[in-house]
């Protein structure tokens, strides 16, 4: 009789514990939303959460600068579109409006008159490429001998870079510290 007494009771805790199960499993199907799954990256444990949307800074030479909420997977030209179009004046030479977005990027489109600046302020630079003797001379440090071997060295070999100017027999670092603001090899 024992024995008996026994299966019974062995059966309602199975039962009682398949009822738990379910409920626990019921609740946590439910919430399966909201949790954030870890992945193992070597040795170190890296919570990710998917992301549907990000949001870019997107200012200069459009209608309505700001910041806006995209889908992820979104192009520059999503977020022009976005911020009201580009204005009249926007440059995009040198943009590429099929690069993807990334989240908290910030998009800054310049504008023609920005554009003219940055030219002025280039066309300050001396090319140490094509300058004559007497442009050269007005480089700090540069005087009528290494205005020459300047040119000399560049008659051989065009300068790639303006760090190159440091091969010309006199002009070191120091030398170079006081000119590399103002010479271009463009």
């Amino acid at each position: 009789m024992n024995n008996r007494i026994y299966k019974k009771g062995l059966a309602v805790v199975l039962i009682i514990a398949l009822l738990i199960m379910t409920y626990l499993g019921i609740k946590l199907s439910s919430k399966e939303k909201d949790i954030v799954f870890s992945e193992n990256i070597g040795d170190n444990n890296v919570k990710t959460e998917k992301s549907e949307s990000i949001f870019v800074d997107i200012d200069g030479a459009v209608k309505n600068p700001g910041v806006y909420e995209l889908k992820e997977g979104s192009r520059v030209n999503d977020a022009i579109l976005m911020a009201g179009g580009l204005t009249d004046k926007a440059y995009t030479k040198n943009l590429n409006k099929a690069r993807l977005l990334v989240d908290g990027e910030k998009i800054y489109i310049l504008n023609d008159d920005e554009i003219n600046e940055i030219s002025a302020e280039n066309s300050k630079l001396i090319n140490i490429n094509t300058a004559s003797k007497d442009m050269l001379m007005t480089i700090p440090g540069i005087g009528d001998v290494y205005a020459q071997r300047i040119i000399d060295y560049r008659n051989k070999k065009s300068f790639g870079s303006i760090e190159e100017i440091k091969n010309i027999d006199g002009i070191g670092e120091k030398t170079f510290e006081k000119m590399k603001e103002i010479i271009t090899i463009d």
